[in-house]
């Protein structure tokens, strides 16, 4: 009993882990902000969060889906599928926070946002509901740091051979982990309007203004945190 004990808490700490490293999302946190001021932010915000949580939920599905058909006995035969990936995603992560260190070095210049942020920003500001629902479930899909994490989540739930109710409980915990810094915006938003989105909206200019630090320290210690979790289980 004391060791499924340790073995649950164990998974639940390996996926909040994972879960905490798709949070961290400076975009996500920006563009509800975007949409909560926007005109009609409780209806938009509310469309877009649920859009949001659809999508990572969707994500998470399509990765069990997918990691199901390729390793149908992933607890049982394939123990080093979740360590190579947890490897693979750290070392990513670590990657990702040498470029930023990098950048740091350059000469500091006028914040001017990129393409990509600037589109999403000029979209998100002229939303209706069911255009909001759909952004927010693409965002929730996201790009190769969500997919990427999603999948060492999944992937780990899966090996641990937890059982089917419990695999389901870990990957709503993923989920509502992961997709945070938007629904917790719009609730505080749906609650207390124009007091939250003037807290949100210092908050997102702090966020802003620590972007590069809010990447590379998280990345860097989640990333070490990952890798040693592969090492150790490929030496058990």
């Amino acid at each position: 009993m004391g060791a499924a004990s340790l073995l649950q808490n164990q998974i639940v700490f390996r996926v909040l882990r994972v879960a905490l490293v798709a949070a961290t999302s400076p975009l996500a946190l920006a563009s509800v902000l975007v949409v909560l001021t926007s005109g009609r932010g409780r209806l938009n915000g509310s469309a877009f969060a649920i859009g949001f949580v659809v999508g990572q939920a969707l994500l998470c599905a399509l990765a069990f889906a997918f990691g199901t058909l390729s390793f149908p006995d992933l607890g049982d035969r394939h123990p080093t599928v979740v360590a190579v990936l947890s490897i693979a995603f750290g070392v990513a992560l670590l990657v990702t926070a040498a470029f930023f260190w990098r950048r740091r070095s350059e000469p500091v210049r006028p914040h001017v946002q990129g393409p990509r942020t600037a589109a999403i920003r000029a979209r998100l500001s002229t939303l209706r509901p069911l255009t909001a629902l759909g952004t927010g479930a693409a965002l929730g899909i996201g790009g190769p740091k969500r997919i990427g994490v999603t999948l060492v989540a999944t992937a780990s739930i899966a090996a641990a051979g937890v059982g089917e109710a419990r695999a389901v409980a870990l990957s709503l915990m993923y989920v509502l982990v992961a997709t945070a810094l938007v629904w917790i915006p719009v609730s505080l938003y749906v609650a207390f309007g124009a007091r939250a989105a003037e807290w949100l909206t210092s908050a997102e200019r702090w966020t802003s203004a620590h972007k590069e630090q809010l990447t590379i320290y998280p990345s860097v210690v989640l990333g070490v945190v990952l890798i040693l979790d592969g090492v150790v289980r490929l030496a058990t």
